[in-house]
């Protein structure tokens, strides 16, 4: 399978956030994976991110990836499109190829956390080398898909529940799978142990992680700064919405993100 030949066709799904101006040069850039359990993409995981991102130096990208009724493999060809097109695209933007990074929230995590592990699924056909991205933001992140209830992999999986594991990104990462920055809440019945299951995986095989665990606010926060997009965004707690400021602190310590 040829990746590049879904660049131009994953373009129109995909709204760009440019650096700020006071940042010149190629820049890290971020393709974002909203959340919303593969039913919606929640604009303040999306838009929200982006705008924050925008800020801090680095161009920001949201997919709009397929969601349900259409099941995997298609999410995840489109974010491995979504990721070359970030590298490579034609979108007129000067991007650092060697610090393109993801961002994904819940669901959006998982699929994420799949191109963080290389992963190619076995109802596809051959894929060699996958892109994957060179660093990773993974907030309240799907990790295995045996930490959440059996009836929500169900609904999602239907008739692939045989994919369960394949599904389950910590079970597949391997001396490849880039760092990443990991937060989720203490009272966050599905983030709080998917954020665990993140870490101590990434730990294991050697790779660069730093954890947060926040001990306010339920599932679905996004920036926690209570600005609404839609339906979402309303819930504002200071204490945990430092998230953002930890982040870029990592990103900068891990060589991803410089000044102007």
């Amino acid at each position: 399978m040829a990746i590049s030949s879904n660049v131009d066709s994953i373009a129109p799904r995909v709204s760009i956030y440019p650096a700020d101006k006071a940042f010149v040069g190629p820049r890290p850039s971020v393709l974002i994976f909203p959340g919303g359990g593969f039913r919606e993409l929640t604009e303040h995981e999306g838009e929200g991110y982006a705008r924050w991102l925008s800020s801090i130096g680095c161009h920001a990208f949201v997919l709009e990836y397929r969601l349900l009724p259409h099941r995997f493999p298609a999410p995840l060809e489109d974010a491995r499109a979504g990721l070359e097109y970030v590298r490579h695209g034609d979108h007129g933007l000067s991007v650092d190829v060697n610090r393109v990074g993801v961002a994904g929230s819940s669901a959006g995590g998982q699929l994420a956390g799949l191109l963080m592990a290389g992963q190619v699924l076995s109802i596809e056909t051959k894929i060699d080398d996958p892109p994957r991205p060179d660093f990773a933001i993974l907030a309240y992140p799907l990790a295995d898909l045996d930490l959440i209830p059996v009836g929500a992999v169900e609904a999602l999986l239907g008739d692939l529940m045989p994919l369960k594991d394949e599904l389950s990104p910590v079970k597949h990462l391997d001396e490849r799978t880039c760092p990443a920055f990991v937060w989720a809440t203490a009272q966050d019945p599905p983030g709080f142990p998917n954020a665990l299951a993140w870490a101590e995986s990434l730990v294991r095989i050697g790779v660069p992680v730093e954890l947060h665990i926040y001990p306010h606010g339920s599932h679905g926060l996004g920036l926690a700064d209570g600005v609404e997009y839609g339906a979402h965004g309303r819930a504002h707690l200071p204490h945990t919405a430092t998230w953002t400021t930890a982040c870029e602190a990592w990103l900068k310590a891990e060589g991803f993100l410089t000044t102007p």
